[in-house]
């Protein structure tokens, strides 16, 4: 159950994907910036589920959490790496190409020859990642600009361009910034891809203002948005959303509760887990 502002930022997320499901726009990344506490991630827990309605194909989704990750940008990398090739993604690259290798000769069309680019670009990408993990590469390291991380965001964008991706990063914050840049530019600025990255971030993060900043020139340019979103949780406004949540509650009720929180991530904890009556 979401609050009214919360559900105002999940619809946003939800007319983005739905824009990038349809072809046309490419890739985008949408940033839900907020304070700690602010029902994030209980948007993002939401995401998926409204997204994946009886009218729209269910779709790859990438769920990542900055909190889970290890420190440091080489175990981080990696970590990313593993996120990125999910089961999910991993079936669609699979598919694509036993796809690609029935299909055979290009004479079928130009359909076909997209589909063999797009196949041979991730046969190429999973065995670059592939020697890496044997230690057959030694002229990257994981974080760099073509390392471990880097390959798996280009496999993701190459999957996209014919099964349309969701990206959730929760808690952005916690990446290491170039590495964090790194991974998302290179989900976005595959020309045929489809990929929808929503990254949780705080208020004045860095890595918001790195994205922002980098998108107003090159390949990203025009990519990187700010989700509308009220950051305010004073009193009154936990006032509201007690009774947004729980309408049963008395005006006394609701407001002992706000009284008793502080953010309004406790608030939906509380009335989730102890509906008051």
């Amino acid at each position: 159950m979401l609050g009214e502002r919360q559900k105002e930022a999940a619809a946003e997320l939800t007319q983005w994907w739905d824009g990038i499901r349809r072809g046309g726009v490419g890739s985008h990344v949408v940033l839900l910036v907020g304070p700690e506490g602010w029902g994030r991630s209980t948007v993002l827990g939401e995401l998926p589920d409204m997204i994946n309605t009886a009218d729209a194909p269910i779709c790859p989704i990438v769920h990542i959490s900055g909190r889970s990750l290890p420190h440091g940008h080489g175990p981080q990398a990696l970590a990313l790496r593993d996120g990125l090739l999910g089961a999910e993604v991993k079936g669609q690259a699979a598919a694509l190409l036993c796809r690609s290798r029935l299909r055979g000769a290009p004479r079928l069309g130009t359909g076909t020859l997209l589909l063999s680019g797009i196949a041979g670009a991730i046969s190429l990408l999973l065995a670059s990642l592939a020697a890496a993990a044997r230690g057959g590469v030694a002229d990257d390291s994981p974080a760099s600009e073509n390392g471990a991380a880097a390959r798996a965001a280009q496999v993701v964008a190459a999957v996209s361009a014919s099964a349309p991706t969701l990206v959730v990063i929760d808690d952005a914050d916690y990446l290491e910034p170039s590495l964090a840049v790194t991974v998302i530019e290179n989900l976005i600025d595959h020309q045929d891809s489809q990929v929808l990255v929503v990254a949780a971030v705080d208020l004045g993060s860095d890595l918001a203002a790195a994205l922002t900043t980098r998108a107003r020139y090159g390949p990203t340019a025009g990519k990187v948005h700010r989700a509308h979103t009220d950051p305010r949780m004073g009193y009154q406004s936990r006032a509201e959303l007690v009774g947004e949540l729980s309408p049963h509650l008395t005006t006394a009720q609701a407001e002992r509760l706000a009284r008793q929180t502080r953010t309004f991530a406790e608030i939906f904890a509380a009335t989730r887990s102890q509906p008051l009556s």
